[in-house]
């Protein structure tokens, strides 16, 4: 097949391909050159066997429907660079049900990889909530990156490809302000549900529900839902958009009204029993079409809504009726965007900035404005009543003194109700930092072997690297990897496979002799062992021991015994940068690679004249 492939490759090699190029000032490429076409055909042997129609654009063209084909894209990428360089290809729509990457280097396999959401996200190369390929360019050589997406809805797929640092820059000033408008969206969440335990109003209770939506939706449609939230519930990833359009546009009625301080769609048909039975209706319908009818029923639902709060609100006068109308708009443009993106009018990521959550900030900060305002506003409305009763009664001085004492006690277990409220709030918080400590205890453990996992690892190995620097000791690092895992897994199954990493696992930790040197799941059947103050002779010590050991572990399956070998790649040294603590797991790897080349199951040490 690999033959078959590079024949059919060579023969389309000639054509003329729209040309990325890699050189040594790259950061980032927006504009990205490349041809595509539609295709029934689902592997890339067959698209290149068949005659196929491909058309050159900048980036994807907008209003293309997948009609029970598949969007194929190419892109040629040149490095001009002498050196191997490493490039992310970013696809800057997190909803892409599934997309499928092939990388064809002259005279290398051709590298494939899946993601999607309609995956789990452990099947993703590189966690990240966006979707990301990493490719590593042979220097001076010209390589193409075939793309196979899948959707149900409209093709949207604007492509980028970063340098990886200037990516993980991009994707740290993102994060950080992502993190601050959830942060202030959740904030205001909590005010407007404090406020409804306090004053039992029911508008606070809404606009609690539509901001938490809100909150919600975003970290969806941004992928950090799938993430960190429902990373296996691919129901809710491809279903979440709609129905959490649908839920917030129509809380955004009931919510509105009570600003408004009217019904704003009064009319005799709509009791509260048919309103409710349609709202039934409607999300047991967007439930259960595909999902790119459901999605656009949801949008076209939610279009119509703001259109009618809009022209409701301009036909009526009120105190408040320029915030609403505010308000009506930028709901307006949160649904109208991707609904214009679905029908096709327009392409381009509205997630690629933060905008869009930006507008739906100002929504949220301007109904929270109006409800208070509004409750302020009865409250002092309540007051004046009060008033002018007790000015209505003066003659009456023991009736008077009376009120006056009820006032006075009302107004006393109101304060006194605020500071329990304050003060069970206050427990659950701390009751909350509990779990949360608990719950980072968790994060850091693998679930499979019981040792500590890469995440943490990462933490560990900074913190042994700066010691290191700080106290000019020599830090080890070993990389274990279980020789043929894939055969084990193949021969006996992948509960077999388990077993096995569990045993290799429980094998490290007994050799550990000292309590810090600890010992990490790096990913699959790789574990990383961090020997901190041990020079390599030592570090290959315990290298050897554990070789050995494993050769000569034999693990019961059933009627079956398994043997296994490993393989083990160390690089030793005083920390000279700590802030690349990389160089460690990126030294060991290649003397793992070198250990695995040279017939596994040894003991491979990182000489400085590996690298090349």
């Amino acid at each position: 097949m690999r033959i078959v492939l590079s024949l059919l490759l060579l023969l389309f090699s000639s054509a003329a391909f729209s040309t990325v190029t890699i050189s040594e000032s790259f950061k980032v490429e927006h504009q990205i050159k490349l041809s595509y076409t539609l295709s029934e055909d689902a592997s890339l042997a067959k698209l290149l066997a068949a005659p196929a129609e491909w058309h050159e654009s900048i980036q994807v063209p907008k209003g293309l429907r997948p009609v029970e084909k598949f969007l194929w894209l190419k892109i040629t990428i040149h490095n001009a660079n002498n050196a191997l360089t490493p490039v992310l290809v970013s696809i800057n729509n997190n909803l892409i049900d599934a997309v499928t990457a092939y990388h064809v280097k002259p005279n290398h396999p051709i590298f494939t990889l899946d993601m999607g959401d309609a995956l789990p996200l452990i099947r993703r190369p590189l966690k990240y909530e966006s979707l990301v390929i990493p490719l590593e360019l042979q220097p001076q050589t010209q390589s193409h990156l075939y793309l196979q997406i899948n959707d149900d809805g409209v093709f949207n797929a604007p492509i980028a490809i970063w340098e990886p640092n200037e990516y993980l820059q991009f994707k740290s000033k993102f994060n950080l302000i992502f993190g601050i408008l959830a942060g202030f969206v959740l904030a205001l969440a909590l005010t407007n549900a404090t406020l409804y335990f306090v004053t039992k109003r029911s508008y606070f209770l809404c606009a609690t529900l539509f901001i938490a939506i809100i909150w919600l939706f975003n970290a969806h449609i941004y992928g950090f839902g799938y993430r960190y939230l429902y990373s296996t519930w691919q129901w809710f990833q491809q279903y979440g958009q709609g129905v959490m359009t649908l839920l917030l546009s129509i809380l955004l009625l009931p919510t509105a009204s009570y600003c408004a301080e009217r019904r704003l769609l009064a009319h005799p048909l709509l009791t509260r029993k048919r309103i409710i039975a349609v709202i039934v209706s409607l999300f047991v319908i967007t439930a259960f079409l595909p999902v790119s009818q459901s999605l656009l029923l949801a949008q076209s639902i939610s279009f119509i809504i703001a259109l009618i709060l809009i022209y409701i609100l301009t036909r009526f006068s009120n105190k408040n009726r320029n915030i609403l109308i505010a308000i009506a708009l930028c709901h307006f443009i949160v649904v109208s965007y991707p609904f214009t993106v679905e029908l096709g009018v327009q392409s381009g990521s509205f997630l690629n900035h933060l905008g869009y959550f930006g507008i739906f900030a100002i929504e949220a900060t301007l109904l929270s404005y109006l409800l208070v305002r509004l409750y302020i506003f009865q409250r002092d409305e309540k007051l004046v009543k009060q008033q002018q009763r007790l000015a209505h009664t003066q003659a009456e001085d023991a009736l008077l003194k009376e009120k006056l004492k009820l006032q006075e006690q009302a107004q006393y277990d109101l304060e006194s109700n605020i500071e329990e409220r304050t003060f069970e709030l206050q427990v659950t918080l701390r009751e909350l930092e509990d779990k949360n400590r608990e719950l980072e205890r968790m994060n850091m453990e693998d679930p499979l072997t019981k040792v500590k996992n890469r995440r943490y690892f990462d933490k560990r190995l900074q913190m042994e690297v700066r010691r290191s620097r700080r106290e000019q000791t020599v830090l080890s690092l070993v990389i274990f990897d279980i020789d043929h895992f894939k055969k084990i897994n193949d021969k006996y199954g992948h509960l077999a496979g388990d077993q096995a990493i569990c045993e290799f696992a429980n094998l490290i930790k007994s050799h550990l002799r000292r309590p810090h040197d600890e010992v990490f799941r790096y990913g699959g059947e790789e574990f990383i062992l961090l020997l901190p103050n041990t020079a390599e002779d030592g570090a290959r010590e315990v290298a050897e021991r554990l070789r050995i050991a494993t050769q000569e572990l034999n693990i019961k399956l059933g009627e079956n015994t398994l043997n296994m070998t490993t393989s083990a790649g160390i690089y030793s040294a005083v920390v000279c940068d700590p802030h690349n603590p990389q160089l460690y797991t990126d030294n060991a790897d290649k003397a793992l690679y070198q250990a695995k080349q040279q017939g596994r199951n040894r003991v491979v040490t990182f000489k400085p004249n590996q690298e090349n």
